[in-house]
């Protein structure tokens, strides 16, 4: 990397010196230097390859100082328009930023810094970004930045082609990972196609399948509620659907409650939410509702019981 003089900037000083203040912040010498230099740059708006340079040293000790990755981002964009190869040039700024991405993985700022190149990129790819977000992934599966430029960069290239075979394999590899089927969810909900029934109930097996190895894991019977509600118009699927949560609660519905304690466990509280809520959007099932959340508010799941007498106190 190339060296540049900054003996002619005079650094800003960047505390007060005050003698009352309440808390001095102790800085190294180093981190003064620097933010005293970015200070003076950034006044008289030097947008110059050492201004660049120096916005890579702060970021270094900094990452998350918004202000630099701003200050970075005129000097690219000022530099991109008397560029005689703007495709090379912010193609060396990405490689640049996936190094920082990779061992900065909660930084937020990096993301937004990210879609402001692509925008300004003449022809940015969305095939060179996947590798980066999978490294990403795979360090934290659950990683929110992540997926929400993910989500960005599929609506922006309008390209979804790989999201359902994407997710497929982090469910696979985790059943539990609600952010693989939330992420599965946006793409039937934003992907701009129409699925053949074909495909619809391939969807609707994938879910059933999953749910079978795992009764009870909220997100893929959250996933089953939302995809049905999305794909199909109102009663399609309802009695099949109605089936398959039943067979997980066993015969609760047929035994007395003397008392909560009498009853049996279940397989899966979240069928007898589904059905709850199933049944309560049909007045002829609605005491079937009223039993069910009944169930979930005394036995089930009675750490969400102020949610289910609030269910209740609606279907009054």
């Amino acid at each position: 990397m190339q060296e540049y003089d900054y003996s002619d900037i005079t650094p800003l000083p960047i505390q007060t010196g005050l003698q009352d203040e309440l808390c001095q912040i102790m800085y190294t010498d180093e981190y003064k230097q620097l933010m005293g230099l970015a200070r003076a740059m950034l006044s008289a708006n030097e947008l110059s390859p050492r201004a660049l340079q120096l916005t890579s040293r702060i970021i270094d000790v900094a990452p998350a100082f918004y202000t630099m990755w701003n200050y970075r981002f005129n000097i690219i964009r000022h530099n991109v328009a008397g560029c005689d190869d703007a495709v090379s040039y912010l193609n060396k700024e990405l490689d640049w930023l996936d190094e920082v991405t990779l061992n900065n993985p909660k930084n937020y700022q990096i993301w937004s810094y990210r879609q402001s190149l692509l925008k300004l990129h003449p022809s940015p790819s969305f095939k060179r970004e996947l590798p980066v977000l999978k490294l990403m992934i795979d360090d934290d599966s659950k990683n929110y930045h992540v997926w929400s430029y993910r989500k960005w960069c599929c609506l922006f290239f309008s390209d979804f082609q790989h999201e359902l075979a994407y997710t497929n394999d982090l469910i696979d590899a985790d059943i539990y990972n609600n952010s693989a089927w939330t992420h599965r969810m946006f793409y039937w909900t934003n992907a701009k196609r129409v699925a053949s029934e074909v495909e619809l109930a391939d969807e609707l097996q994938f879910v059933l399948d999953k749910i079978q190895l795992v009764p009870q894991n909220i997100s893929s019977w959250t996933y089953l509620r939302g995809f049905q509600e999305l794909a199909h118009d109102a009663g399609q699927w309802n009695d099949k659907l109605v089936q398959f949560a039943t067979s997980f609660i066993g015969n609760v519905f047929s035994l007395p409650v003397n008392s909560p304690q009498d009853l049996p466990e279940i397989e899966s509280s979240y069928a007898l939410e589904f059905l709850a809520h199933r049944w309560s959007v049909d007045s002829s099932t609605r005491e079937n509702a009223i039993r069910a959340y009944n169930l979930l508010a005394t036995k089930y799941d009675p750490i969400r019981k102020n949610l289910w007498q609030h269910k209740l106190k609606n279907l009054n």
